[in-house]
């Protein structure tokens, strides 16, 4: 690294920075990008709601795995390849999605897409911790998170017309030439490994399948309930076996030499209170992502092109809000940014809540960029005081776990809403009706529900400057 940053100087960093944007740009544009082709997707394969929103739930599953796995592959093969290996894959994923022949396989690609996604995003993160000085750190984060939001932002846009114009199949393709960009930046601006050997640090291969294990039973079981019934006995099974499978993934992680989650990171004080927050954030973020296209397109009728252009004023905002949010991060305690942050999510929420065929588009997309700048004040904030809290040798599993918060409770929040979805589908149909607005409404009163929960643990987050116990 020394002699690149003797090569660019102080603009090295900045290389950096445009350089891990471009490859989490794509990866989180692939995220979104395929919500605004679902109802699409609903018609060439015939599924369910709590079926296709498998495309979205497993791509933020494996994501959550996908971030764990991130500190053996950074410790083994060094941030380099790690990073340059994760384009190649994901670019040969995106080409499979585009040419899928049956719902099982647009399931694999999305499940193997977030896998690399959820390797890459904090990787980014640990690079940029790396080249930015302290008091730099959270300007840093801010704009990082800016450039990152672009790429969902622009996605449901990207994909409306591209789903109008040609095919569902297009939003899995128009990824590729971004991964090609990415590709060349990283072999130029990053730094090759330097002489020192490889760290061969185990993976913890039990814990691995025991997590994917739980979080799939859990999963499974909770999209299964709306169809089966709740009182079926294959839906009780899942459930109680998610549970067994996580208490035996709990105790492994305490006894293994090593962890694929490090569980003793949570007791140093506030980190478990940052997590919570994580999780919720990603709840409300991936969820009302979720909701809005398919509220637009099956309840009040419009276009993919214009459910996606509802979006991107509300992407345009939080994007535009990180960088202010990053530099007050670093000047003002971040309790204060993410209890206003959490109140405006809520809000949005409520009033989204009460939305009808009699609901204006303005008001949809003004409350849609209400709630993506109140989720822009709980971010940056979130992130700093997670990595504050913990020794210096411990960062990379912080914000690991920080980001795997945030997606498996993004999973939660898309799984959460398209049960009530599905819900609503199956008691207006036994009454002969069209499904309506009561679905939506349900999953917006939720989500608004679980951020006004976040403010209990907000309370206990730590900032910095404390002192950890």
């Amino acid at each position: 690294m020394q002699q690149l940053q003797a090569r660019y100087g102080k603009r090295y960093k900045w290389w950096v920075m445009l350089t891990v944007m471009t490859g989490t740009m794509t990866m989180s544009l692939s995220s979104t990008i395929v919500n605004v082709a679902l109802p699409d997707v609903m018609e060439t394969f015939p599924v369910s709601h709590t079926m296709v929103q498998w495309m979205v739930t497993a791509f933020l599953a494996s994501m959550a795995i996908g971030m764990l796995l991130n500190v053996w592959m950074v410790d083994r093969f060094g941030p380099r390849v790690t990073y340059m290996g994760a384009l190649l894959v994901f670019m040969a994923a995106a080409l499979a999605g585009g040419l899928a022949v049956n719902f099982s396989m647009l399931i694999f690609v999305r499940v193997v897409q977030g896998l690399i996604a959820g390797m890459v995003q904090p990787l980014a993160m640990l690079m940029l911790y790396a080249v930015f000085p302290a008091n730099q750190r959270g300007q840093a984060m801010g704009l990082y998170a800016m450039g990152v939001v672009l790429g969902p932002t622009a996605g449901p846009v990207a994909g409306g017309v591209l789903v109008d114009w040609w095919s569902w199949r297009a939003v899995f393709l128009v990824v590729l030439p971004f991964c090609l960009a990415a590709f060349y930046l990283g072999r130029t601006f990053l730094s090759r490994p330097d002489s020192a050997p490889p760290v061969h640090r185990r993976l913890d291969i039990p814990g691995l399948l025991l997590l994917g294990g739980w979080m799939l039973a859990l999963l499974w079981g909770l999209s299964e309930g709306p169809l089966s019934g709740w009182n079926s006995s294959a839906v009780i099974a899942a459930l109680i076996a998610a549970l067994v499978l996580f208490l035996i993934f709990t105790r492994h992680q305490l006894r293994s030499l090593a962890p694929l989650l490090a569980l003793r990171i949570f007791s140093y004080k506030g980190f478990t209170a940052a997590f919570t927050v994580a999780m919720l954030t990603g709840a409300g973020l991936y969820g009302s992502v979720y909701l809005l296209p398919m509220l637009v397109q099956t309840a009040m009728g419009e276009s993919a092109s214009a459910a996606g252009m509802l979006l991107m004023p509300a992407g345009l905002a939080m994007a535009l809000s990180f960088p202010v949010i990053g530099q007050l991060t670093d000047r003002i305690l971040p309790k204060i940014l993410v209890t206003g942050g959490l109140v405006l999510f809520a809000l949005s929420s409520i009033v989204l809540s009460e939305a009808s065929a009699d609901t204006s588009l303005m008001l949809i997309a003004l409350m849609a960029a209400l709630g993506r700048v109140g989720l822009a004040m709980t971010m940056p904030p979130v992130v700093i005081g997670a990595m504050s809290i913990v020794p210096q040798d411990m960062i990379n599993q912080a914000t690991g776990l920080i980001s795997f918060a945030r997606q498996f409770g993004g999973s939660l929040g898309v799984m959460l809403s398209a049960i009530l979805l599905q819900e609503n589908t199956l008691w207006t149909t036994s009454l002969g009706i069209l499904p309506g607005f009561p679905g939506y409404q349900d999953a917006f009163a939720l989500l608004a529900l679980l951020y006004l929960i976040g403010l209990y643990p907000m309370a206990r987050m730590k900032s910095p400057g404390q002192t950890a116990t």
